[in-house]
């Protein structure tokens, strides 16, 4: 048996359940399962949102499960504390706090739990299909995301993506990503295509069209403000249909250009993705850094 655990945000997740298939996929002869445990008492996102956006398939594992080759917690603030004082047992293996990409995550029968983000297509990109069928969303439900789904669809569209909120004070995060690498990007997308129609996402509207705006030049530009609390993932859908994405550093995002379809997308990213030279990026090697 080997076990995921699963934490954090909807695009945080996909990362781990994305490596959940791909040991899945490696291992015929054992079971994958994902430990949600630290889901209680974690008062960030929407909880476990896998099984409720796009259906899970793997089974949840007990506590009993976890106790054979990992701590089993009982929430997260537990798992904070223990995680940091506790080693590995020995069939863990815990992501490398560089996140740097650790081939043996994939290719080792040693290991049964698995604790970490895991943010690099490298652990999936052999199952591309697999991993675009498992990420389907529910369709649009509602006129207003109906009619810009299609609206995205049949112009030459690019998604812009702006996280602030909780990275302005985020020791990880705070000072990347700013005004600048926006002006580059939508420079850089300018002068490979013709934009028709921006559309921005944003968990700060209001510091958008007061900073972003100026910069597109008085292209169409949609401001996407109405998807919130356990809708928030309709944004990722809108992303996806874009013809082209300039994406924040942020698993949300990320996710958001690499379920993009569109043949010959351009993807921009920001060079920087933490305050940290010690940190590995998770942009892909065919996107624009920026």
């Amino acid at each position: 048996m080997k076990i995921v655990k699963i934490i954090g945000g909807l695009g945080n997740q996909m990362f781990q359940y994305a490596l959940a298939m791909a040991l899945n996929k490696n291992f015929t002869d054992e079971e994958v399962k994902l430990d949600i445990h630290c889901f209680n008492g974690y008062t960030k996102h929407q909880g476990f949102e896998i099984d409720r956006v796009f259906g899970n398939e793997f089974e949840l594992a007990s506590y009993r499960d976890v106790a054979k080759v990992a701590y089993p917690y009982f929430n997260f603030q537990l798992w904070r504390i223990g995680s940091r004082i506790f080693p590995d047992r020995r069939h863990m293996i815990s992501e490398d706090t560089s996140f740097k990409i650790m081939p043996e995550v994939i290719t080792s029968h040693n290991y049964k739990y698995y604790d970490g983000y895991w943010q690099h297509e490298e652990y999936f990109k052999n199952i591309h299909d697999e991993i675009l069928d498992a990420f389907k969303f529910p369709k649009f439900q509602d006129e207003r995301n109906k009619a810009l789904a299609e609206r995205l669809s049949d112009s030459n569209s690019i998604s812009i993506h702006i996280r602030r909120g909780d990275y302005l004070n985020d020791e990880l995060f705070k000072g990347t990503c700013g005004i600048e690498y926006y002006k580059k990007a939508i420079e850089e997308i300018n002068e490979r295509t013709v934009p028709t129609l921006f559309c921005v996402f944003s968990n700060d509207i209001h510091w958008c069209k007061e900073n972003i705006e100026p910069l597109l030049n008085g292209k169409e530009t949609i401001y996407v403000d109405w998807n919130t609390g356990s809708d928030n993932y309709r944004d990722m859908q809108l992303m996806t249909k874009c013809k082209h994405n300039i994406i924040a550093n942020s698993s949300f995002s990320w996710w958001g250009a690499w379920l993009n379809n569109t043949k010959d997308k351009i993807v921009i990213a920001p060079r920087i993705w933490y305050n940290t030279k010690e940190k590995v990026s998770p942009v892909a090697n065919s996107w624009i850094k920026l």
